[in-house]
């Protein structure tokens, strides 16, 4: 196993979703920003799938170690050409997508030294006739020794 840090797991989680869904999306990346600006200067070549470590924290459990908590989101992003409808349910949509990346990270340690990755939530942020934008969201733990 490899040793437990952000950018590992960014990197894990981002060659898992290739190999899972990479043929069924556009943009596939890390991505750090306000994706509500973004999605309106079209940044990206849709369907898009941006990865973010949206939070992460310590607690200290003994004199010298912590457990550590990160939290990470996966953001789909579709362009709805045919519908809002379309864009969720049809072959290639959101809700296949969204299957793909519960597939490939769902209770996966991406072979570093952490806590499997739990599913905390999915969720629909955005939903017009123009884009469909849904969020999963996992955590995950491991305890750092100094």
């Amino acid at each position: 196993m490899s040793e437990f840090s952000r950018t590992a797991v960014e990197d894990l989680a981002l060659a898992a979703l290739q190999v899972r869904i990479g043929d069924a999306v556009k943009t596939l990346k890390t991505y750090q920003g306000n994706w509500q600006e973004d999605v309106r200067r079209e940044s990206w070549r849709l369907p898009a799938v941006l990865l973010e470590l949206t939070e992460s924290r310590a607690e200290q459990v003994g004199l010298s170690s912590y457990d550590l908590t990160l939290e990470l989101s996966v953001l789909v992003i579709v362009r709805a050409l045919r519908g809002e409808a379309e864009a969720r349910r049809e072959e290639g949509g959101v809700y296949d997508i969204l299957a793909g990346i519960r597939q490939a990270l769902w209770h996966q340690d991406l072979g570093v030294n952490m806590l499997p990755l739990a599913l905390v939530t999915e969720e629909p942020l955005l939903s017009s006739q123009e884009y469909v934008v849904y969020a999963v969201h996992f955590r995950t733990a491991a305890v750092q020794d100094f």
